[in-house]
């Protein structure tokens, strides 16, 4: 199975980004998550019409499958106080800011959930690629952290 490496970061923003009249392709030759925009839409959409099977679309986790996220990773969490805080998270405005409030202040299940995060979020991903004979490699960020405040859902405002 051909590897393919992809950044970790840039693949959490286009499965996470919910903005209007924005998408992302993977470029399943190079690995690369390519974001359209307004401003080069045409120019983009060309490049992928002319060689269709190079690209992939990256279709971002709807507010619905994002909740239901946030409820299997409490599902996992053993500490009866976390588990009571996060689940008052998801009732107040903001829900992923809230979640990572609440998280920050428990940094090993902060990573915890990061890594839940990307396992559940990238899975879809993996299943099609496998499909193709390619095997998904994420890239870490050279930014140890992790610290994705700014990739939550942008319709939460």
């Amino acid at each position: 199975m051909r590897k393919l490496r992809v950044s970790e970061r840039d693949l959490l923003f286009a499965l996470t980004n919910q903005m209007q009249e924005t998408a992302h392709y993977l470029d399943l030759e190079t690995g690369e998550v390519i974001p359209v925009f307004s401003f080069n839409r045409d120019e983009i959409l060309k490049m992928i019409r002319q060689q269709p099977n190079r690209y992939l679309r990256l279709a971002p986790q709807s507010s619905r499958e994002s909740q239901e996220m946030l409820k299997g990773f409490i599902r996992t969490v053993s500490r009866p106080s976390l588990k009571t805080q996060l689940l008052s998270a998801l009732q107040e405005k903001r829900v992923f800011a809230r979640f990572r409030q609440v998280l920050a202040q428990f940094p090993k299940e902060l990573k915890r959930w990061q890594s839940y995060r990307m396992v559940i979020l990238t899975e879809p991903l993996r299943r099609k690629l496998r499909e193709k004979g390619v095997e998904l490699v994420l890239i870490p960020d050279r930014d140890e952290r992790h610290d994705y405040h700014e990739l939550d859902d942008p319709t939460e405002e």
